[in-house]
C-alpha cells in the first residue's frame, strides 16, 4: 500500500514539472521576434570648438562700409556760388582727412548783361559786353577732425575777356579787353553726407589776387567814353579781394 501511494505521488510530481516546462515554452514562442537594427549609429554630440563659443559679430551694412572707404571720388555742383554763379567740381577724398579737387566756374552772358546794364555800361554811345568770365582751380580741403568741418584753399586762373563798342559816324568800332589773374581763395566750411553718398556742402572765404596780366586794345581815335568804359571793365575784372561763397550739392562713390 505504501509503495502504491509513493508511486502515485512520484507520477503526480513528474506530471506537474512537465506542465511547467510546456507553459514556459509557449510564453517564449509568443514573445515578439527580435529584429536586428542595421541603421548607422547616431553621431555623438560634438562639443563646440573654443572659437565657436564667442558672441556673434553684429552685421554691418555694406553702405556704411562704402561710406567709410579709404578713397572716395565724387562731384559737386553749385546751387549758389560767388563770384561766378555757375560752378562745378570733381574731387578725390582720402581717408576722410584730405580732399583734392579740380573745379570750373563761369559767369555766363545772360547773367552778366543785366549787371552791366545796371552799372551803366550798356547805355549811351558805347556798350560793353563780357565774352568770357571763367576760372579753373585746384582745390584742397583738410578735415582736421575727420568729420564735416574743413579748412582749405584753392589756387586758380581766372580769365576775363570783353569788348567795348562805340557808335561813330563812320560806323561802329570795337576795343578788346583781356585780363588774366592768378588767385588763391582760403576758406572754411562744412560738408555733410546723407544716405548713399549724397553730399551737401557750404563754404565761405575770400579770393585774393596773386598776379594779373592786363591787355587793352582800342581802335585809333577812341573817344574818352570808350577809354573810360574799357578801364572800368579792367577794374571790374581785376578788383580784389572778391567774396567767395558756395552752396553745393553732389555725390560720392
Amino acid at each position: 500500500m505504501n509503495r502504491l501511494l509513493a508511486s502515485a505521488l512520484l507520477f503526480a510530481s513528474l506530471a506537474a514539472r512537465a506542465e511547467d516546462r510546456r507553459i514556459e515554452a509557449v510564453r517564449a514562442d509568443d514573445a515578439p521576434p527580435i529584429v536586428a537594427d542595421n541603421s548607422p549609429p547616431r553621431p555623438e554630440a560634438i562639443p563646440p570648438a573654443a572659437d565657436q563659443t564667442r558672441a556673434p559679430v553684429p552685421y554691418t551694412d555694406r553702405k556704411d562700409e562704402a561710406s567709410h572707404s579709404f578713397v572716395r571720388v565724387g562731384g559737386m555742383l553749385g546751387l549758389v556760388s560767388l563770384p561766378r554763379p555757375v560752378d562745378g567740381e570733381l574731387f578725390v577724398r582720402v581717408a576722410d582727412l584730405v580732399q583734392v579737387g579740380f573745379g570750373y566756374s563761369d559767369f555766363p552772358a545772360f547773367v552778366s548783361d543785366p549787371l552791366l546794364s545796371a552799372a551803366g555800361l550798356k547805355n549811351g554811345s558805347t556798350t560793353v559786353r563780357i565774352d568770357d568770365f571763367s576760372a579753373i582751380d585746384f582745390d584742397l580741403r583738410v578735415f582736421p577732425f575727420m568729420g564735416n568741418f574743413f579748412v582749405g584753399t584753392s589756387f586758380g586762373h581766372q580769365s576775363v575777356k570783353g569788348a567795348v563798342t562805340e557808335s561813330t559816324f563812320a560806323g561802329p568800332q570795337t576795343g578788346v579787353v583781356e585780363v588774366s589773374t592768378i588767385y588763391a581763395t582760403p576758406r572754411v566750411g562744412w560738408q555733410w553726407t546723407f544716405g548713399p553718398g549724397i553730399l551737401l556742402g557750404v563754404d565761405a572765404g575770400v579770393q585774393l589776387k596773386l598776379g594779373a596780366d592786363r591787355n587793352v586794345t582800342l581802335p585809333p581815335g577812341a573817344s574818352a567814353d570808350m577809354q573810360k568804359d574799357a578801364n572800368n571793365l579792367v577794374d571790374l575784372a581785376s578788383s580784389y579781394p572778391l567774396p567767395s561763397f558756395h552752396l553745393r550739392f553732389g555725390w560720392s562713390l
